[in-house]
């Protein structure tokens, strides 16, 4: 009787765990990251240095470019959190979509336009086509950004090219396929060693945009709030070690690249270290921006505002608990 007894009491308690929000929570979930670039490295470093395991959380990491693709891989339950552009969040929101930016890791365009030996001047690149991953994505709204602020309408002037993915760009570029292009660190490297230019740096244009968010639904953000702030905090000391673990840093960006170049690696850092927020609080101007251009196209983009398509709370509760200056020893903001 006692045997039975302390049996049916332990299956009980067992069965009561499964109930509790924290196992609910530990179940494994997959984020994804959208392209070969420096600004993708947090998503990397979470996974290969054990920093979601740290966190608590199981994590399975999936390669899916550009950033509308993986973008409808996270409404469709695919992918708990992925890296997409404010561009494809505010476009999705006003279809009615539950798309969400928790936390902004780039809030600036943060490209180099790459060009062809033949382009002097951007003058040059009119009835030249231009490769993008995919409409919508970072490169794409980047380029045109670019394009349009020197009096070149993008489509009508310049035709926009689908690509997939930045290698295939850059092998595009080497062959004429394409003219131009919109690179990030470290494809940027290898579109010069294709026999590419540096037309102009879009940081120094300085141009508000969520380039990379950390991106979610509102949903995941409800029911498994618990996981997406442990990601936060995962995705906090991704940035710490990338600025603390440089040559770990660089052996996964290798692993992800397939470059083992330490110019072009240190190149990567550097970049990452210009445009990767400490702090990851997403910036309402860069969904401004976007929603005064897709307002030209999209009524309903007029009354819209910039917080319905982020949610700041998790990332302030962070800074409110001394989380990131304890991570830092100091405030990094």
């Amino acid at each position: 009787m006692t045997n039975g007894f302390s049996i049916t009491r332990a299956a009980l308690f067992f069965f009561a765990l499964l109930l509790l929000p924290g196992v609910v929570q530990a179940q494994k979930f997959v984020h994804a990251y959208s392209s070969i670039s420096a600004l993708n490295a947090t998503f990397w470093i979470i996974q290969d240095a054990g920093l979601a395991k740290q966190e608590g959380i199981d994590t399975e990491l999936v390669y899916i470019p550009s950033s509308s693709t993986v973008a409808q891989a996270t409404l469709a339950g695919e992918v708990m959190i992925s890296p997409a552009n404010g561009q494809v969040i505010a476009d999705v929101g006003l279809q009615g979509g539950d798309l969400v930016a928790m936390g902004g890791v780039t809030n600036v365009v943060a490209f180099y336009i790459m060009v062809t030996p033949e382009i002097k001047t951007i003058a040059d690149l009119k009835g030249k086509s231009v490769g993008v991953t995919r409409f919508g994505a970072s490169g794409d709204v980047g380029i045109r950004m670019f394009l349009t602020k020197y009096g070149l309408e993008p489509i009508k002037d310049v035709p926009l090219v689908q690509l997939g993915g930045l290698p295939e760009i850059a092998a595009a570029m080497a062959k004429r396929t394409v003219y131009a292009a919109a690179f990030s660190q470290p494809m940027a490297y290898v579109a010069q060693q294709g026999g590419a230019r540096i037309l102009a740096n879009l940081a120094k244009e300085n141009i508000p945009f969520l380039h990379v968010g950390i991106t979610t639904t509102r949903k995941f953000m409800r029911e498994r709030r618990s996981q997406a702030k442990a990601y936060l905090r995962a995705y906090a000391r991704a940035v710490h070690f990338m600025h603390t673990k440089k040559e770990d840093t660089k052996a996964i960006f290798t692993k992800y690249t397939k470059i083992k170049d330490q110019g072009m690696l240190d190149g990567s850092l550097i970049y990452g270290y210009d445009f990767i927020e400490k702090v990851p609080l997403v910036k309402a101007a860069g969904f401004q921006v976007t929603l005064d251009d897709i307002a030209k196209k999209n009524p309903k983009a007029k009354t819209a505002k910039p917080e319905q398509f982020f949610d700041n709370s998790l990332v302030q509760e962070l800074i409110d608990e001394g989380f990131f200056v304890k991570l830092w020893g100091k405030n990094p903001q």
